[in-house]
C-alpha cells in the first residue's frame, strides 16, 4: 500500500493572477476606506444636528424654563403660578395612567412635594423647537424615597408662549417611569 501523496504546492507566475489580486487587494482597501469615512460621516451629521443651532435653547427660553423647574424643586406653588398661563395643563404620563391638571391643582401637588423629599435633575441639553410658541424638551432624572434607590427617568416638554410680553408656560407633558 502506497501513502497518499499530497501533491506539491505550486505558484503559478502568471501576470493575469497577479493583476486580479493586486485589484481584489486594491478594492478591499477602498471599500474599507469608504465605509469609515461614511461611518465618520454619519456620527458628524448626527453629532451637527443634536448640537444645532437649530435645536439650542434660547437664553430667554432657558431662563423660563429654569425658574419653572426650580419652583418645582424648591416646592413653591406660588412662584410656580406666575410662570404659567392661566389655562396652564400639566399632563403626564406614567404607564398606564395618565393625569391632567389644571395650574391650581399642580400647584398644590408641588406644595406638597417637599413631603415626598422630591427633586428633579435635568440630564444633558434641552432641545427647542418653534417660533413661539415654542416647544423646550428636556430630559429628567427624578429622586424620591418612593421611586426607589435608582429613582425614575422621563422626558417633559414644555409649550412656552409669549403672554402679553412675558414668556410663560402654557403646557407641560410628562412622560416617563415613575
Amino acid at each position: 500500500m502506497t501513502a497518499p501523496t499530497k501533491p506539491p504546492e505550486q505558484r503559478v507566475d502568471d501576470p493575469s493572477l497577479d493583476r486580479a489580486r493586486s485589484r481584489i487587494r486594491f478594492l478591499t482597501i477602498t471599500v474599507v476606506v469608504l465605509a469609515i469615512a461614511l461611518i465618520g460621516l454619519g456620527a458628524w451629521l448626527v453629532s451637527e444636528r443634536a448640537t444645532s443651532s437649530e435645536t439650542a435653547v434660547t437664553e430667554e427660553i432657558q431662563s423660563v424654563v429654569d425658574d419653572y423647574l426650580a419652583a418645582w424643586n424648591t416646592y413653591d406653588g406660588d412662584t410656580f403660578l406666575e410662570l404659567v398661563t392661566s389655562d396652564y395643563a400639566l399632563d403626564m404620563t406614567s404607564g398606564p395612567v395618565s393625569m391632567i391638571l389644571e395650574a391650581k391643582e399642580a400647584s398644590e401637588l408641588i406644595n406638597g412635594l417637599a413631603v415626598r423629599d422630591w427633586q428633579e435633575t435635568s440630564i444633558g441639553q434641552p432641545s427647542m423647537t418653534g417660533e413661539g410658541p415654542w416647544f423646550v424638551s428636556v430630559v429628567e432624572h427624578f429622586t424620591a424615597p418612593d421611586y426607589g434607590p435608582e429613582g425614575a427617568d422621563g422626558v417633559s416638554t414644555f409649550t412656552i408662549v409669549d403672554e402679553g410680553g412675558t414668556l410663560k408656560v402654557a403646557r407641560h407633558t410628562y412622560v416617563g417611569n415613575n
